[in-house]
């Protein structure tokens, strides 16, 4: 293994990471916006203490991924920022109008509330953002990207399809968690039938978008399909099984149990995409090889990291472990 080689597997633990933890919060404001009936207000207030002080924190993954790319592979991040510039926008925006959204509504004494117009940005915001990043990976798998044509990945079928898988994943990882969430506190532990509902529904609908995308990836990106086929197809059982397992375990209350499983789920199934992907950066424009920076550089870059880790994880963890608590609900 490189070191090009290594720096890559690196990036995409950093990608799993963010989609785990920043797409549970992406997944909960999704519920925030579908939240409907008597208990509407109690799931939202449930939802904005789940992220609490830690949705911030998660985007660190994201920023990791973006200064990896463009100190380990130059010329590749070339290509993304000036042939995705339209769906990366939209994940920005969506990201800083969240964030904007989500203090106003939750912090001081004139915080707006959950049910306040500042909630329903912080939701739509949600949504636009995790699939605004699907539509960008789609495009990395296809190569149907160009600096002349930067709408080209927002007209693709393919690219708009794993856009909705990626908004269906975040919200089935989120309402998996929030049943653990909810049956936190006698006064939230009403909820949790709701949230296993959710959870039950987003499987569903990443089981049947999944079938959607078999055709148009053999069509789009057969150059990354026929090698899913000879690589990830383990990858995809794994992904199956956690997300039967998660669900099994929630029907038995076992939520620490149906984390895990969610979140094999949706982990296996980014690995099998990263492994099918490689070794193309962007599929017949760039390769791992092509896009590498000298090995020091790259060298220096694990290292930082590495150290980067030693500073941050351990921090990071007392965070979640003091702050996703969630209070009790009125």
């Amino acid at each position: 293994m490189t070191a090009a080689d290594l720096l890559l597997v690196v990036m995409v633990i950093g990608l799993t990471a963010y989609a785990l933890l920043g797409g549970a919060d992406f997944g909960g404001g999704v519920w925030d916006l579908l939240a409907r009936g008597r208990d509407a207000r109690a799931q939202r207030k449930l939802i904005s203490n789940a992220i609490g002080p830690v949705w911030e924190a998660n985007h660190v993954w994201l920023v990791f991924i973006v200064v990896a790319l463009f100190s380990g592979f130059p010329p590749a991040y070339g290509v993304v920022g000036s042939s995705l510039e339209v769906p990366l926008s939209a994940a920005l925006v969506g990201i800083v109008l969240r964030g904007a959204a989500y203090v106003y509504r939750a912090y001081g004494a004139g915080a707006a509330g959950p049910d306040h117009w500042w909630g329903h940005v912080f939701a739509v915001s949600s949504t636009i953002t995790p699939f605004a990043l699907g539509v960008a990976g789609a495009a990395l798998a296809t190569g149907n990207m160009s600096p002349d044509d930067p709408f080209a990945p927002v007209r693709s079928s393919f690219g708009l399809v794993c856009g909705l898988f990626a908004v269906a994943a975040t919200a089935f990882l989120a309402a998996v968690y929030l049943c653990k969430d909810a049956a936190a506190s006698p006064a939230t532990e009403h909820l949790v039938p709701d949230f296993r509902r959710r959870a039950v529904g987003g499987a569903v609908v990443c089981g049947i978008l999944a079938l959607i995308l078999l055709p148009l990836f053999w069509d789009q990106a057969p150059v990354v399909a026929h090698r899913f086929a000879d690589r990830s197809m383990l990858l995809v059982v794994l992904s199956a099984v956690g997300g039967i397992g998660s669900l099994v375990a929630l029907a038995r209350n076992q939520f620490v149990a149906a984390r895990l499983a969610a979140g094999l789920a949706v982990a296996a199934m980014l690995w099998g995409w990263a492994v099918a992907q490689y070794p193309d950066l962007v599929v017949g424009q760039v390769t791992v090889d092509d896009a590498a920076a000298p090995s020091t550089n790259i060298h220096a870059m694990l290292y930082a990291v590495a150290g980067g880790l030693v500073l941050v994880l351990p921090p990071m963890i007392v965070l979640f472990r003091l702050f996703t608590r969630p209070e009790p609900v009125d």
